[in-house]
């Protein structure tokens, strides 16, 4: 007699939770503290200061503003108001940005989708990753803001609990149109020409605003009398920005538990809760139902052949005196940069800042003719050195230091090839140096014309940047050859890493002995010009040593630098 079966032994096996859709990356990133905790502590402390700095200065401004009498609680509230539109603004775009990668893009969704797993639970793992990779920058720049406000107001435990509840509802809404919009975009464009438009749109929208910012000058509401005048315009500015946003609701809640004036905090926090639901179970369907098909047009890739592109067509030419292997190498590096919307669009940032660092040396009130503003303008003069510099380095973190990390897997093919790591390393040297030099030098010739710096000691900044800049370069492949990252494509996430840190560190460390060593033949030269005396014999060869050394001292950490890129190189493995 057969026996009987027992119940639900022919049931379908319970799909996986969302625990264990979340567990590779919570243990990818455990794993990594453990294997990096000097790396994890160093990181800690910069994000502590940071924290602390950011504190600090929201805690003087909210104090400050407590002051002004009769504009004090105005001010305030319209700091927390812009806070909040700022963070709305740009979750709503890194979202976007971030779930077109964590739903269609990432190479682990096929699997997902393989795999006997509901496309809600699906969707409920991706919008955590999308939600915690887009919010952390928030986070950290908005926790100290809110303390600092607590601090100042005083406030008790129900406005940090207030915050927290506050918070929650506030990042899913954008979270949650990121990926309405993305699913969206997938649907009528191809995820990857979706990508290259949305990188390219953020970065020209932050350029816009940077440079506009900057333009407006700021700076003048240090003066009483445009300082009332904008005093006053915000006194009449006192009706509540629009009251169908979520900004202005969380902004509402906190105004209320802060005691800056009576309000209704549990109504707006319950507008909150119920928006960020909504649109939360609205994306859920969304995805459920159109998931397959999104990721399927994700994956389509160009249906038609383009012409090469004008600088194809261009860069042989124009590299054609030098020799075949190291050629081919420069054209390969440019070529990739320039396909990378990601990469090649920061340049709209760069050059926004290019535009206001010269915007501010062109507007220094130094000019007025007395001892005091000449004086002053040298001392600008020799800190634009040290600035130049830093404008470089910070550059250099973003292009030069992932440039061995964007490599990947191709890294093996340059290896297997027969070409000497010496001719790789010299392909990454000048298509990083030639840029860097050329924007360095433009710096210095055109904010020294500003300043009215005597030609011959222009020349002595041009030649000693030089040879920061190639000092900078040879760190920047150093440290990209010893923390390379291959497992990633975002040049930005390589940058923020430990190795970047490092580098960048050691940059300010090669600028600061630098600027010390000249420091002493600049403030000699600048006394006499005003003494209208010449220098002694041995003053003269005091100055000329110190520059000499300083000369050497960066051409050293080049020299050394390119040795362990070398030696890193050699041992580098994809």
């Amino acid at each position: 007699m057969r026996r009987a079966s027992p119940p639900h032994a022919d049931a379908a096996p319970r799909p996986p939770g969302l625990r264990v859709l979340l567990a590779p990356r919570v243990l990818a990133a455990r794993n990594a503290l453990r294997r990096g905790r000097a790396k994890a502590a160093v990181l800690m402390l910069v994000t502590a200061l940071f924290w602390v700095g950011s504190f600090v200065f929201f805690e003087r401004t909210v104090s400050y503003f407590q002051t002004i009498t009769a504009l004090g609680p105005v001010l305030t509230q319209r700091l927390l108001v812009m806070l909040f539109v700022s963070f709305f603004a740009v979750l709503v775009i890194s979202n976007v940005v971030t779930a077109l990668t964590t739903f269609y893009l990432a190479a682990d969704v096929r699997l997902l989708l393989a795999a006997p797993i509901p496309p809600r639970r699906i969707h409920q793992a991706r919008f955590v990753e999308t939600l915690v990779a887009s919010s952390w920058m928030v986070l950290l720049f908005g926790l100290p803001a809110f303390l600092a406000y607590g601090v100042v107001y005083r406030a008790g435990v129900l406005f940090y609990v207030g915050t927290i509840a506050t918070l929650l509802p506030f990042l899913v809404i954008p979270a949650a149109i990121g990926v309405l919009v993305t699913t969206a975009l997938v649907l009528a464009f191809p995820a990857r020409r979706a990508r290259d438009v949305l990188v390219v749109a953020t970065v020209a929208l932050a350029a816009v605003g940077y440079l506009a910012l900057r333009l407006l000058r700021p700076e003048r509401l240090a003066s009483p009398s445009e300082f009332a005048g904008f005093a006053a315009f915000l006194a009449a500015f006192e009706a509540p920005a629009s009251p169908y946003l979520p900004s202005t609701w969380a902004a509402e809640v906190l105004t209320a538990l802060l005691g800056a004036r009576p309000g209704a905090p549990l109504f707006y926090l319950a507008l909150l809760v119920t928006t960020a639901a909504v649109l939360y179970l609205a994306s859920a369907a969304v995805v459920e139902r159109l998931m397959l098909s999104a990721w399927s047009r994700a994956q389509e890739g160009r249906t038609h052949a383009r012409r090469a592109p004008l600088l194809g067509r261009l860069l042989p030419r124009l590299t054609a005196p030098l020799p075949r292997v190291p050629r081919l190498l420069l054209i390969k590096d440019v070529m990739v940069f320039f396909r990378d919307a990601s990469q090649w669009s920061q340049l709209l940032l760069l050059g926004a800042l290019v535009v206001v660092y010269v915007y501010n040396f062109s507007v220094l009130p130094i000019d007025d003719g007395t001892p005091l503003a000449a004086t002053l303008r040298d001392v600008v003069a020799f800190c634009n050195l040290g600035l130049a510099a830093f404008v470089t380095a910070s550059v250099a973190v973003r292009f030069v230091y992932p440039s061995i990390s964007l490599e990947g897997r191709v890294w093996w093919v340059l290896r297997s090839t027969p070409v000497p790591l010496g001719t790789l390393w010299w392909s990454k040297f000048l298509v990083a140096f030639l840029p860097l030099a050329i924007l360095g030098e433009t710096l210095i010739v055109v904010t020294n014309r500003f300043l009215g710096v005597d030609p011959g000691l222009t020349a002595v900044f041009m030649a000693t940047l030089l040879f920061v800049i190639a000092a900078i370069v040879s760190l920047g492949l150093a440290f990209g050859a010893a923390y390379p990252r291959f497992d990633t494509a975002n040049a930005a996430q390589i940058a923020t890493g430990f190795g970047g840190v490092i580098y960048m560190v050691s940059c300010l460390g090669l600028i600061a002995g630098v600027i010390a060593l000249e420091a002493w033949p600049v403030a000699r030269l600048f006394w006499r010009r005003i003494d209208a005396a010449p220098l002694a014999p041995i003053e003269t060869a005091l100055v000329a040593a110190a520059f000499v050394v300083a000369l050497l001292v960066a051409a050293g950490v080049a020299a050394l630098a390119q040795r362990s890129a070398l030696r890193s190189l050699a041992t580098l493995q994809p």
